[in-house]
């Protein structure tokens, strides 16, 4: 039985993560992913976007940048990896007083089982830059899965007495394009920079954080000895949304080596749905969970003794509950959460490069992580054809990412590539996987000077 049970919650996280689609960053290339994301004083070019569009009135060699075709996508879980996965799968978690199914247990971190799996698509030839300005386009999928600590630990320990176990569910899918207009100016030794961005919300569906939640608790005792709880859970859909977001960033010119930034992006952002847009005219509202924009399901736990199951009280009084869709077209607003970044960078020598990053998010959600995350990467150049890249961070859910990529660069055509891990430095360690892939084209200034300490 208890190798039934491990069996059920593998498969169900297996299937929970190929079913998802879609890390701290919305818009992604190989070179930040392989910097660990310490990449907000070195994107160059229409990259700067969603980390420091003041890096665009950067004097450098290239007048333009176009991409013209990649993708970037990351599996992540806070909680098994494949040699998790080895350790426990099959055997006998009562074997030896239960020691292994102790050990299992104490592997589920406190907030519970979290999922997350993303994908960015820049979209072929509407990605570009030239000098201090770009314009770029990307789809974004996004989905977020959690599962609360109480509900797992309850599959193999049954209900804890005298404790609260939690139901909070967290559950987010996005599909989204973002489009943003993006200048930068120098001003003294300083540069500024400005993203304007329209955010096309295509489809949604999700639990609302703010109106769902769910407790049971067992008591066991001389004055109380009985079952109770509660739980009320919304979700959500919508097909067609629109909303704006805002990032502003600065950047130091360089001096003896050394550049430093700060950026906020995503400023003010939001995403308006069950708005009129062209996408919900075309498509209507009818998705996921039928007719209605929304569904709650609610229930009661009311003292649930054997008493009353042998007294007059029927079954709907002890478990009063139900569950309905809601026709309900009223407009719902998402977050689209900020992100404040400091960013440093230093030569260390011609063609090596050293780049920190240290990004707070306010609010665990889509993207974001609600904590603080530093990140350090390292760029080799001194064979500009191959570049060498790699990063570490330390924060965040994912706690630990390894990451490293390269490419190959030749005449105007640059592909680039990188890797990441999550939560370990070894494939059989990590619980997640990053990766990246870009190719794009470049533009050479003819009216560069070069000037120390731009």
């Amino acid at each position: 039985m208890r190798r039934l049970r491990v069996h059920i919650v593998v498969v169900f996280i297996t299937l929970v993560g190929l079913s998802t689609t879609g890390s701290g960053q919305t818009r992604r290339d190989p070179r930040g992913m392989a910097l660990a994301g310490a990449y907000g004083v070195m994107a160059r070019g229409l990259f700067s976007v969603d980390y420091n569009p003041a890096n665009l009135a950067i004097p450098e060699q290239y007048k333009s940048y176009r991409v013209w075709g990649g993708v970037a996508t990351s599996f992540t879980n806070n909680m098994l990896s494949l040699k998790n996965y080895d350790k426990y799968n099959g055997q006998d978690l009562e074997a030896d007083d239960g020691l292994l199914k102790e050990e299992f247990l104490n592997e589920i971190p406190e907030n519970g089982f979290r999922l997350f799996t993303d994908v960015h698509l820049p979209l072929p030839y509407l990605n570009f830059s030239r000098y201090n300005k770009a314009f770029t386009t990307d789809m974004i999928m996004i989905g977020d899965i959690g599962l609360p600590e109480g509900m797992l630990t309850f599959l193999f320990e049954g209900n804890p007495i005298g404790e609260e176990m939690s139901l909070d569910f967290r559950e987010d899918f996005l599909i989204m394009n973002q489009y943003a207009y993006s200048f930068a100016f120098p001003v003294k030794k300083l540069f500024f920079g400005v993203s304007l961005k329209y955010l096309q919300g295509i489809t949604y569906f999700g639990l609302n954080p703010d109106s769902s939640y769910g407790y049971v608790k067992t008591n066991f005792g001389s004055k109380k000895n009985y079952l109770e709880g509660e739980g009320y859970y919304l979700f959500q859909q919508s097909v067609g949304g629109r909303g704006f977001a805002m990032d502003l960033g600065l950047t130091t010119r360089e001096i003896n080596g050394y550049r430093l930034g700060f950026s906020v992006t995503n400023l003010f952002g939001r995403i308006n749905w069950n708005k009129s847009t062209i996408i919900s005219r075309i498509m209507g509202n009818r998705g996921f969970i039928g007719d209605g924009g929304n569904y709650a399901y609610w229930f009661q736990i009311n003292e649930a003794r054997m008493d009353k199951f042998f007294g007059k009280a029927s079954f709907g009084d002890i478990f009063p509950g139900g569950n309905r869709a809601l026709a309900d077209s009223s407009k719902f607003v998402m977050n689209y959460p900020s992100l404040v970044r400091f960013s440093m960078s230093k030569w260390i020598e011609e063609g090596m490069q050293l780049a920190m990053d240290f990004v707070v998010g306010f609010e665990d959600r889509l993207y974001s992580f609600g904590a603080w995350k530093w990140s350090t990467g390292l760029e080799v150049t001194k064979n500009p054809r191959f570049p060498l890249r790699a990063g570490v961070s330390v924060g965040g859910w994912k706690q630990l990412e390894l990451t490293f990529g390269s490419g190959f660069h030749t005449g105007f055509i640059h592909v680039d590539w990188a890797l990441g891990l999550n939560q370990g430095l070894w494939f059989t360690t990590a619980k997640g996987i990053n990766f990246c892939l870009n190719i794009y084209t470049t533009g050479k200034r003819k009216d560069l000077i070069k000037v120390e300490n731009f």
